[in-house]
């Protein structure tokens, strides 16, 4: 495969640039969210994104802007939704490009089930008969657990989400930024045909041995992750391990490389792997699991 151009690395580092940008007009401050949504919807045409943290902060503002660019279904989640009623409203959009969720973590058993389905598979069984998808993004917002009739979401399906990305507190100048500022207009939209080159790119660039080693380095380091001896993760990380090596592809290529940094993947580590640990071996809460990912990427980013 021939080797990817300077000037082609320099259209995907612009490509993100403006994209940053044109988020820089929709939602205030926030600025790892930004970075972590550009970076996962410019390296896959498939990516699935939970958006965390309490109401207020920006979740569906953000989630309505990607479903505003693409051909989108919108759902509504409450705790009296059921299957059926997800299948036929599928059934009906079987173009969608964006699939939206809203206050995922209300949804029950069974329709968490449907959803599950969704995302592994790409398809539907509807009554006896399969209904099947194109490419599609997913992006669901969900509120803190310490909110009424807020459920935890079973590992399986949390685990087939790529990202989650957890919202932080608003700073006191974003606060009045917010309060009395302008309010915040974006008249610009996402280039499909840009998002599919970024894609077509990241399948493109064929990493060397010392990039792969790179990686396989970092990951040894998030799969020994322990807590009272036991690892933290619920099973095997193969399939976050294979979206972050997206992530660092685009991310080298939007800074100009086409080789891998550590820091291509420690900025991402939290939003890939905190999902993923095992409830029942941590009995923490969520400050402490963010410090051992946080120790993680200390030791990732010593790596040379």
């Amino acid at each position: 495969m021939e080797k990817i151009s300077a000037e082609t690395i320099d259209k995907v580092a612009s490509i993100y640039d403006n994209t940053i940008d044109t988020l820089d007009d929709v939602l205030v401050g926030q600025k790892n969210v930004k970075k972590v949504i550009a970076s996962s919807i410019l390296c896959d045409t498939r990516s699935k994104i939970l958006l965390t943290g309490i109401t207020g902060v920006g979740k569906t503002t953000l989630s309505n802007f990607f479903a505003h660019n693409f051909d989108s279904l919108r759902i509504s989640v409450t705790s009296d939704l059921l299957p059926t009623e997800v299948q036929e409203q599928l059934k009906a959009h079987q173009s969608i490009r964006l699939l939206q969720l809203e206050e995922f973590n209300r949804a029950s058993g069974k329709v968490l089930a449907t959803f599950n389905e969704l995302f592994a598979e790409g398809q539907l069984t509807l009554d006896g008969l399969t209904c099947s998808f194109n490419d599609f993004y997913v992006f669901a917002t969900q509120n803190n657990i310490d909110i009424s009739g807020i459920f935890n979401v079973p590992f399986a399906v949390l685990d087939r989400f790529d990202v989650n990305v957890a919202y932080e507190d608003l700073s006191f100048e974003e606060k009045r930024q917010l309060l009395f500022g302008e309010e915040l207009k974006c008249d610009r939209r996402l280039n499909e045909e840009d998002i599919r080159f970024t894609k077509s790119m990241v399948d493109s660039l064929v990493l060397k041995k010392k990039s792969e080693d790179l990686l396989l380095a970092m990951f040894n380091i998030i799969d020994s992750l322990s807590y009272d001896n036991k690892r933290i993760f619920a099973g095997s990380n193969i399939r976050a391990h294979k979206f972050a090596i997206r992530l660092a592809k685009f991310n080298a290529l939007a800074d100009g490389r086409d080789y891998i940094k550590p820091r291509d993947l420690a900025d991402f580590i939290n939003c890939l792997y905190l999902h993923r640990i095992n409830q029942s071996v941590i009995k923490m809460d969520d400050a402490d699991a963010k410090q051992i990912f946080y120790d993680a990427q200390k030791r990732i980013l010593k790596i040379r």
